[in-house]
């Protein structure tokens, strides 16, 4: 499977949308289980449908707590590897109103072909959502008490 520019923007349209539409579908459907997110306070790693879902609803919470409005992935690049999968480089800005509401930046995914469709096993250096409320996730995603 031929990872290009339109799959690129494919896949980055479906790990940006569903946190503006609330579409968990869309989002599951470009996760590869178990799921890392590698990020500055850590790795956090989802191995269940459930902690994704979990996952997911915690960012819907920054989201909201930050009032952000608009996400805008940007493309850096992307390096195909010896056994067949990507890795997917992207700015990502974070915007309300049309003002920027953090410093953008950069992530990468790596992305293996799985049924006709790009899904991330990881994403490294994803900014979590413990970074907007200020509490860092256990390794499973779930927040700390």
């Amino acid at each position: 499977m031929t990872f290009d520019d339109a799959q690129f923007d494919a896949f980055l349209a479906d790990i940006t949308d569903p946190f503006l539409t609330r579409d968990i579908t869309r989002w599951n459907a470009r996760i590869r289980l178990p799921f890392s997110l590698i990020t500055q306070n850590g790795p956090v790693t989802l191995q269940t449908r459930e902690e994704v879902a979990q996952n997911f609803d915690y960012y819907l919470v920054a989201m909201d707590a930050m009032q952000a409005d608009l996400i805008v992935r940007e493309k850096v690049g992307f390096e195909p590897c010896h056994d067949g999968t990507v890795i997917a480089t992207y700015h990502s800005h974070f915007l309300r109103h049309g003002t920027r509401i953090r410093a953008p930046y950069t992530a990468s995914a790596l992305l293996h072909p799985d049924d006709g469709l790009w899904r991330m096993s990881s994403i490294l250096n994803a900014l979590g959502h413990h970074h907007w409320t200020g509490k860092h996730p256990n390794p499973s995603g779930e927040e700390e008490q």
